[in-house]
């Protein structure tokens, strides 16, 4: 993995470095968009409260793809809990935990607005 297109929000490998208005296929971050109103821990909190679901609708979700061993290849703390308790991760500045045990069922609609500041994310 080339660490200069590593999405710092969820650690997808991107095609090129994300900044330059470049969207992260994995989790829709637009680099000097988003992050300039949202912290990289709370764009990845926002994303978390949406499944983590793969954000692009033209770029195919890669086969078998797991967010969440996404972000743990990155670097990025995921504590694994029993399969009855939600999963935590742990961001810079927070945790976010999840309620569910399985990722793929899991279904929020993002508002676009977290912590009642706007992301700069349309709904989709």
């Amino acid at each position: 993995m080339t660490i200069e297109n590593q999405c710092p929000v969820c650690g997808y490998e991107m095609e090129a470095p994300p900044k330059d208005y470049r969207i992260c296929s994995s989790c829709g971050t637009e680099f000097g968009v988003n992050d300039a109103n949202a912290s990289i821990a709370e764009l990845r909190d926002a994303w978390i409260r949406t499944g983590p679901k793969w954000w692009s609708n033209t770029d195919p979700q890669p086969v078998n793809w797991d967010p969440i061993r996404q972000m743990e290849n990155a670097g990025i703390v995921v504590k694994r809990p029993p399969a009855s308790e939600p999963l935590s991760v742990s961001t810079s500045s927070a945790n976010a935990v999840v309620g569910s045990q399985e990722w793929q069922s899991w279904g929020a609609t993002p508002s676009g607005q977290l912590y009642g500041r706007s992301l700069g994310v349309v709904p989709r």
